[in-house]
C-alpha cells in the first residue's frame, strides 16, 4: 500500500535541512500509534549495515548523524532549488515502512511530494485509522493537493489518466464534494479546518480494503475517477 500527498511550498526557498528532517520527524510521530516506533527508523546509507548504525531520530526529533548525512548529501548534489531524502523502518520482512520527501522551489517544477509505502502493517488496513493518518498529514500541509490512498499496482497500471491523481481506495482533494456529485463513491467523508469544510476523503470501497486484483474495485475507483473529471474536480 502506497500515500502520495502532493504540495508546493510556500516560500521560495528550500527548507533548512533541520527543518526537512524534522519533517519527517512529525511524520513518524503520525505512524508510531500504528506500531512503527519513533526509535526504530533509519537514515538513508550506502549499505543496509551502514544505515542501521545510527537511528534518524531521537524523542527530541532529527539525531545529528541524520543531519550530517543530508548536509553531505546537500554538498554532493550541490543542492539549491531541489531536494529529497527519507527514511525506512530497517525491515525488509514483516511490518515494515518507508517514506521520502521531496521539496522544489523551481517555479517551473514546483510540485512537492510525500511518498510512504508500507506493507504488513495491520492498523492501517483498517479506513478509520487509515483517514486518522490522512487527517494528520494535512495538519502538516494543509493546502495539500491531494492525498491518494491505495495499492502502487492501481496507480502503475489501473488508473484512468496517467498523470492526474487516482482514486484507488482513498482520494483527498480540498474541496468539498457532495453525494449527489460523486454516487459512485462508497464514503464522502469531510475534512473540517477552522469551522468550515476544506477538503473531501472520497472512499471507494468500504467492504474491506481495496485491491488492484478485485475487477469490483478497479471499476468502482475507475468510475470515481470519471465522474470527478467530468465535473473539472480533478487535478491536472
Amino acid at each position: 500500500m502506497v500515500i502520495f500527498l502532493s504540495f508546493r511550498l510556500q516560500q521560495p526557498i528550500l527548507p533548512s535541512r533541520e527543518e526537512h528532517f524534522g519533517t519527517l520527524w512529525k511524520i513518524t510521530q503520525l505512524l508510531e500509534p500504528f506500531g512503527l516506533p519513533i526509535e526504530h527508523w533509519y537514515p538513508p546509507a550506502p549499505t543496509r549495515k551502514k544505515s542501521l548504525a545510527q537511528a534518524a531520530f531521537d524523542e527530541n526529533g532529527p539525531t545529528p548523524e541524520a543531519l550530517e548525512i543530508l548536509r553531505l548529501q546537500d554538498e554532493k548534489d550541490a543542492t539549491t532549488s531541489y531536494r529529497t531524502t527519507g527514511v525506512w523502518s530497517g525491515k525488509e520482512k514483516g511490518r515494515r515502512c518507508s517514506f521520502s520527501v521531496s521539496f522544489s522551489s523551481d517555479p517551473d517544477l514546483p510540485t512537492c511530494l510525500l511518498y510512504l509505502q508500507f506493507e504488513e502493517v495491520a492498523a492501517l488496513d483498517q479506513a478509520n485509522n487509515m483517514q486518522r493518518l490522512m487527517r494528520g498529514l494535512l495538519e502538516i500541509w494543509p493546502r495539500a493537493a491531494s492525498i491518494e490512498v491505495g495499492p502502487l499496482m492501481y496507480y502503475t497500471t489501473h488508473r484512468v489518466f496517467p498523470k492526474r491523481p487516482g482514486a484507488g481506495w482513498m482520494l483527498y482533494l480540498p474541496r468539498a464534494i457532495a453525494r449527489e456529485e460523486l454516487p459512485e463513491a462508497a464514503e464522502l467523508v469531510p475534512v473540517v479546518g477552522r469551522d468550515t469544510q476544506r477538503g473531501t476523503i472520497i472512499v471507494s470501497v468500504s467492504d474491506g480494503i481495496f485491491s488492484a486484483e478485485n475487477s469490483e474495485h478497479l471499476r468502482i475507483a475507475n468510475a470515481i475517477e470519471m465522474r470527478l473529471a467530468d465535473l473539472d474536480l480533478l487535478p491536472r
